[in-house]
């Protein structure tokens, strides 16, 4: 099992395609496996992706680039994975969100990723905690890029009263856990 030296982690596999884990709050990826002294292959497993793109086996694959544990974060948030109130977010944007985990040079979705890199924010727990204690607007200049011109009002409230109740929420948990 994890962390036993019979079982070995090797290089994320580009199938199946990572997923947000709510439970978990985390993007996970599949990975190769092997286990035993001969290295014999199990059916892979599925780790936290920021983890297993950090450790040694996945700087030799080419299958992910080091940040893509914020890519696809960046993605699920977009389509309301991650924050259920952002479910209606994805009706009022120009792109699909599918567009930030291909890898594909564009800006917005570099501005987006880097944004989310810099601040290490790849859960809703960082997300969340990044509003409340130091900044409230964390993405939102982002999000013009994204929205329909036709859609852009609609998208500025839906993503200020999202951010508003999870700052409100956590600043709740915090006094809470004062208070014990």
């Amino acid at each position: 099992s994890k962390g036993s030296r019979l079982l070995s982690l090797e290089e994320p596999l580009k199938s199946p395609l990572p997923s947000y884990d709510a439970t978990k709050d985390a993007v996970l990826c599949s990975v190769m496996t092997k286990f035993g002294t001969r290295g014999w292959e199990i059916p892979p497993v599925q780790v936290e992706m920021y983890n297993s793109l950090q450790s040694k086996a996945s700087k030799k694959s080419g299958a992910f680039l080091r940040d893509d544990s914020f890519r696809w974060f960046a993605r699920f948030l977009m389509e309301g994975r991650v924050l259920v109130e952002l479910k209606g977010l994805k009706p009022l944007l120009n792109d699909d969100p599918t567009i930030i985990s291909r890898n594909a040079p564009v800006s917005k979705v570099a501005l987006l990723v880097s944004a989310l890199s810099s601040a290490g924010v790849d859960s809703a727990k960082a997300l969340c905690k990044h509003w409340a204690e130091v900044d409230e607007k964390f993405l939102f200049r982002h999000l013009k890029n994204w929205t329909k011109p036709e859609h852009a009002s609609e998208a500025r409230q839906l993503w200020r009263a999202t951010v508003k109740q999870h700052v409100k929420i956590w600043k709740e948990d915090k006094m809470q856990i004062k208070q014990m």
